[in-house]
């Protein structure tokens, strides 16, 4: 049985599913970023907004619960060639895990009820800290890694002109640049 046919488990399916949504989310993020002058504070732009639920799905993906989407989990028990990588990026999201599991609970996802419950956990987003810069690389690197795990699943699939179609037009729109391509 050859590689391509290697059935994997529902949850690999389900957490490529969820960072192609993290690398739709990361693209959004910084087409909005606020190069422009607004009313608005920027935690209420589109930038602030995305970036809160960027951050949110930046945890989900290495979330420690029991019944998580764990990319760190759910990647073992199989042949692949990002263990190391994912291994690494969660060892050096460890740090934020804390603060960003409350912006998920208190501002990404679940929301709150006051000023001072939301603010527990923005300490990562202190512009004038070096952690702030440390988390931003963080979005960008697991960006990366998503597009090669995504791509890797993809080309795993069964050999589908609609399934090679569909990863043309996920990487045309996330890279902004078209894949030359014959059309039938």
């Amino acid at each position: 049985m050859g590689e391509a046919n290697i059935k994997l488990p529902e949850a690999v399916v389900i957490s490529v599913e969820r960072m192609i949504q993290f690398c739709y989310i990361s693209k959004m993020l910084f087409e909005y970023a606020p190069y422009e002058r607004t009313l608005l504070p920027v935690h209420l732009t589109r930038f602030g907004t995305i970036f809160f639920q960027n951050a949110s799905f930046l945890y989900s993906l290495f979330d420690d619960t029991k019944n998580s989407t764990n990319l760190l989990k759910i990647w073992k028990g199989f042949d692949h060639p990002f263990e190391k990588d994912l291994q690494n990026f969660d060892r050096r999201l460890t740090p934020f895990k804390d603060e960003l599991k409350k912006v998920r609970n208190r501002i990404g996802f679940h929301g709150s009820l006051t000023r001072i419950h939301e603010k527990a956990g923005l300490g990562i987003f202190d512009l004038e800290s070096p952690r702030s810069i440390e988390f931003s690389k963080l979005i960008g690197d697991m960006n990366i890694l998503a597009l090669k795990m995504i791509k890797w699943h993809l080309e795993r699939m069964k050999n589908s002109d609609k399934i090679i179609e569909l990863w043309q037009e996920f990487r045309e729109e996330f890279t902004g640049y078209t894949i030359k391509r014959s059309f039938r």
